[in-house]
């Protein structure tokens, strides 16, 4: 893939996960959210049966190997993995790619949302502690998974910001708005 495709370029919310095992039936963990850089490929609107609509994005994140990550900083060193190679399937459709609701012009106001949906799953810590809440154990559970919660973001955080440094040559795209983007696609 060459640095120079012609995708536009937004911020958008990108959840870290972590291969699960064997205790979680082989799902993925969701260790964090972060704002990373990432290709636009495709925008879609889907309709819901009440009336209402809402436009979703496929997009490609240049850097999303969390698992890298934390193999290098066991060596001591900050490796995030190279850049993704965007590749294209039998029909031209290009991979690796995610489905996000959200695209942002600017890093601060993903931020906020990346923040508020970290917030949010830290919230709903409680509800993965199988102890009656009256239960001394409980108590002593739930502050283990708030502190493991606590290293896993500072490492979803470290990620974010090697992602960025390493993104640097990605301009954003100015363009149409998310609202007119919305409008556009109603009216087609």
């Amino acid at each position: 893939m060459s640095r120079d495709n012609n995708f536009p370029i937004k911020y958008a919310i990108l959840e870290l996960k972590e291969k699960g095992g064997y205790i979680t039936n082989y799902k993925d963990i969701v260790r964090g959210y972060i704002v990373s850089k990432c290709w636009v490929v495709e925008s879609s609107i889907k309709y819901f049966s009440d009336g209402s609509s809402k436009l979703f994005h496929k997009v490609i994140f240049p850097y999303k190997d969390l698992d890298t990550l934390k193999t290098s900083l066991r060596n001591d060193d900050q490796y995030i993995g190279q850049r993704v190679t965007i590749n294209y399937d039998f029909n031209y459709n290009p991979y690796p790619v995610d489905v996000v609701s959200e695209l942002f012009d600017s890093y601060e106001d993903a931020k906020i949302i990346s923040e508020e949906k970290n917030k949010e799953t830290k919230n709903h810590i409680a509800s993965k502690v199988y102890f009656n809440i009256s239960d001394p154990r409980f108590k002593q559970t739930l502050s283990a998974y708030k502190h493991e919660f606590e290293e896993q973001l500072s490492i979803c955080q470290l990620f974010e910001k090697l992602s960025l440094l390493n993104t640097e040559d990605m301009t954003i795209t100015e363009g149409i708005s998310h609202d007119k983007e919305l409008q556009l696609l109603k009216k087609l």
